[in-house]
């Protein structure tokens, strides 16, 4: 650690969450992190920011959206927000990078989708991609656990859910791929996501005439502060709620299924109590968020933790070393499937900010893993075959999980 114009409490950390290096090592940073006296420090990557770990400072600035602002103001027309990212995109993600008003009139379309009653008519829609997924799998003496399995399940249901129906795969490899792959990459799949977001507006449109009950057509009927929502905004929204619906579910899901391959004791307990497979779920959430963090733009000096913030500044909510700031959870490396406080991880970030997606999430790994359980009891993943994504900027996700299936059990009927 060094020091920011000399100012010991301006502490400056090695910090590039797009880097392979804290891919591979961010466990280590988070600890660095809570090694200071106060978890937040200056990084000199992409022009310089901030990055806190302090769980109550994270949880404080995603609801203070007034002096932590969401917003990516690209035009210059409102506060000068720089948006979620670190460096700023060009473009604005119209729900998630906006502030309210806008914020809480788009966010409101989407909330009748994820009430529990609305979720619960999607259990035997979810069931039936689960069982399937199974399925492909059967007889084969090996499969990929991530492509073949998790990724297909979470692909479906978010798709369905927005309304695209089931032609599914390709836009699942392509989200798949966007997740690592940066931008100014040969690789980066720029042709199949213009097609993908291209459907979406022609979906919008369809939509307008002709509602279907899903929410496309509530993006398309949708009215925001006395105006119909643009193509632009409904699609923006669309292709926020399919990034973000794929990759981190599965992720969640292939993390558990591997702490769990050996612990049979576990297995059981959880299989036994719904409760505990809920409060277990979030518990692998907070010590491996797939998404480990989201920026602000600090609009207001502020002094934290003995640290001058000055107004324009850049602030990374760093979730992964929220989710281990022993401040606010005991021994926070350790993995406790009955840890009293497990839901206050921040996977899902907070305040107004909070994923609206998180309780289709969380149903779509207590019946996918439960599943998994029940039918396919012998799954072994080969660790040492298992590969990471590069970098963690957008998912901390795999590339390839092989397995051994094993025998699969038919499945019992109710």
């Amino acid at each position: 650690m060094t020091a920011v114009n000399g100012d010991t409490h301006q502490p400056v950390i090695d910090f590039d969450h797009h880097s392979e290096a804290y891919a591979a090592n961010w466990e280590q940073i988070v600890r660095d992190l809570h090694a200071l006296d106060f978890p937040l420090a200056w990084s000199q990557a992409h022009g310089g920011f901030w990055v806190t770990g302090s769980w109550a400072h994270i949880h404080e600035a995603a609801q203070d959206w007034e002096t932590y602002a969401a917003d990516n103001d690209v035009k210059g027309e409102r506060r000068g927000g720089k948006g979620s990212r670190i460096p700023q995109d060009p473009y604005q993600l119209k729900l998630s990078e906006s502030d309210p008003p806008f914020h809480t009139a788009r966010r409101k379309l989407e909330m009748p989708f994820m009430t529990p009653k609305a979720l619960r008519e999607h259990v035997p829609m979810i069931e039936r991609f689960i069982a399937e997924a199974i399925e492909s799998v059967r007889d084969r003496e090996q499969a990929d656990l991530m492509l073949d399995v998790v990724l297909p399940i979470a692909a479906r249901t978010t798709l369905n859910l927005v309304g695209y129906g089931d032609a599914w795969a390709e836009i699942a490899r392509s989200v798949h791929q966007m997740s690592y792959v940066k931008p100014d990459d040969p690789e980066f799949p720029i042709q199949q996501v213009q097609q993908m977001q291209a459907g979406f507006r022609a979906m919008v449109a369809e939509r307008r005439n002709n509602p279907q009950g899903d929410i496309a057509s509530a993006l398309a009927q949708g009215i925001v502060l006395g105006e119909q929502l643009t193509d632009e905004e409904a699609e923006s929204m669309m292709t926020a709620l399919v990034f973000g619906g794929f990759d981190t579910t599965a992720t969640t899901a292939i993390n558990a299924l591997i702490w769990l391959q050996d612990r049979p004791a576990e297995r059981a307990r959880l299989l036994a109590d719904e409760n505990l497979l809920a409060n277990a779920i979030d518990e692998w959430l907070r010590v491996w968020p797939p998404a480990q963090g989201l920026a602000r733009t600090v609009m207001r000096d502020i002094e934290i933790g003995g640290r001058q913030l000055r107004a324009g500044e850049r602030l990374y909510l760093l979730f992964a070393a929220g989710n281990r700031d022993p401040a606010k959870f005991d021994n926070p490396e350790e993995v406790r499937i009955d840890r009293a406080n497990a839901r206050d991880h921040l996977a899902f970030s907070a305040g107004n900010h909070r994923c609206l997606g998180a309780p289709v999430a969380k149903l779509e790994l207590r019946l996918m893993l439960r599943a998994i359980l029940e039918r396919m009891p012998d799954y072994r993943v080969d660790l040492e075959r298992t590969t990471r994504f590069p970098t963690f900027s957008a998912v901390a996700g795999y590339l390839e999980v092989p397995m051994a299936p094993g025998k699969i059990r038919a499945k019992e009927i109710a």
